[in-house]
C-alpha cells in the first residue's frame, strides 16, 4: 500500500518535508470492518492540525488521510453493512 506518513510535528512548510512517501503491507480488515482501496485521498484543515501539532497524531508514524474515495475489497467476517 502507498502511503504519506508522518514520523513528527512540524511546520508544513519545513526542511525536510513533513511527510514521506512509504509502501507498506496491506491491511487485513478485523471482524467487523470493510477494506477499501483507495482512489484518491483529500487532505484537509485536520491534517495540517496534525502536521503542526494543534491536534497531535495519536501515535507516530501516522498514515494521515481519512477523506477517500474506494471500492471495498475485502471484509471481515462478521461485516455485513457494506
Amino acid at each position: 500500500m502507498k502511503t504519506m506518513i508522518l514520523d513528527r510535528i512540524c511546520s508544513v512548510d519545513g526542511t525536510p518535508p513533513p511527510l514521506r512517501f512509504s509502501e507498506i503491507e496491506d491491511p487485513s480488515p478485523d471482524e467487523h470492518e470493510v477494506l477499501i482501496r483507495v482512489s484518491a485521498c483529500g487532505v484537509c484543515h485536520t491534517e495540517l492540525d496534525e502536521i503542526e501539532g494543534r491536534t497531535p497524531p495519536s501515535k507516530f508514524p501516522m498514515v494521515l488521510g481519512h477523506q477517500v474515495v474506494g471500492r471495498i475489497v475485502g471484509s471481515g467476517t462478521r461485516a455485513s453493512r457494506f
